[in-house]
């Protein structure tokens, strides 16, 4: 039985989150709907043993090279060809129904790439860090979806991108590498992201992402401005209840910018992570 999709899921470490996504997917996986595909990346810790126990119909790959790219290559090359391929961060909250939602337009031709409806899990954030995101949620850019976590590619589409560049960056690449006639929003495709637990954590995965599409932006050149704080601005100045969070939001895009344009060469190389909410699985909406 030829899959509908396969589903690569590059993993680091994430022997305390994988097991979730994985058990939803897991009757999908053993029916035949999805290839799943886990490529743990340079782990130090029990991710790839996790994985085969949480879904033991998935494939397991392991290799001693970090990186998240490597990974994604190294599982497109072990993808079923000729179907579409589903791109999914191992510390989210997502369901077989939402995969299925988001390769509709793949399947049917209308899309060769798509994204879904990214949710903040902020259950376990500071008012700060909630405050940010109900501006962040109203950045233009979201109003066609987010790359960033989980997106699909048809079959055409990912032969196109694969195998990625060495970008950390690698969402933004492949949006960049699709007309906006190509992609498609599915806001019935929703997937839960955990929020930082504090505005510290918050600026530093800020400035990691900025810079992953700094550098994109280097090789492939701006596109046009997607994040317009006109936009935001014109939407909040109606509604004082969100005063607070734009504020919050201008102050640290305004702060995280500022540190790159401080950063040395050697800084760039630097990966940001966030450590604090990796003993924990997001709650399930």
């Amino acid at each position: 039985m030829t899959p509908l999709a396969n589903v690569l899921i590059p993993a680091w470490n994430e022997g305390n989150l994988i097991a979730g996504l994985l058990i939803r997917l897991a009757r999908a996986t053993s029916e035949g709907q999805f290839r799943v595909i886990v490529i743990a990346n340079a782990c130090t810790d029990d991710t790839a043993e996790v994985a085969r126990r949480a879904n033991p119909s998935a494939m397991v790959l392991e290799t001693p090279e970090g990186g998240k790219a490597n990974a994604m290559n190294l599982g497109y090359k072990a993808a079923v060809p000729g179907v579409p391929v589903v791109c999914v961060d191992a510390d989210l909250v997502v369901t077989a129904d939402d995969i299925l939602a988001l390769i509709t337009p793949l399947i049917n031709g209308t899309a060769h790439a798509a994204c879904g409806q990214m949710v903040p899990d902020v259950g376990g954030s500071s008012w700060a860090v909630r405050a940010f995101y109900q501006a962040w949620a109203l950045n233009p850019y979201f109003a066609k979806g987010k790359f960033g976590g989980m997106f699909g590619l048809s079959a055409h589409g990912a032969s196109r991108v694969f195998p990625l560049p060495r970008v950390t960056a690698d969402d933004e690449w492949v949006r960049r590498a699709f007309a906006p006639e190509e992609r498609a929003f599915v806001a019935s495709s929703r997937f839960f992201a955990r929020a930082p637990k504090d505005l510290a954590t918050l600026i530093r995965l800020r400035r990691r992402a900025l810079r992953g599409a700094r550098a994109v932006r280097a090789v492939v050149g701006q596109t046009g401005s997607e994040n317009s704080i006109g936009l935001m601005l014109s939407q909040v100045l109606r509604r004082p209840i969100l005063w607070p969070g734009t504020v919050i939001f201008i102050l640290v895009m305004g702060l995280v910018r500022w540190q790159l344009n401080r950063e040395t060469l050697a800084e760039h190389a630097v990966w940001e992570r966030d450590t604090g909410n990796r003993t924990s699985e997001a709650r399930i909406k």
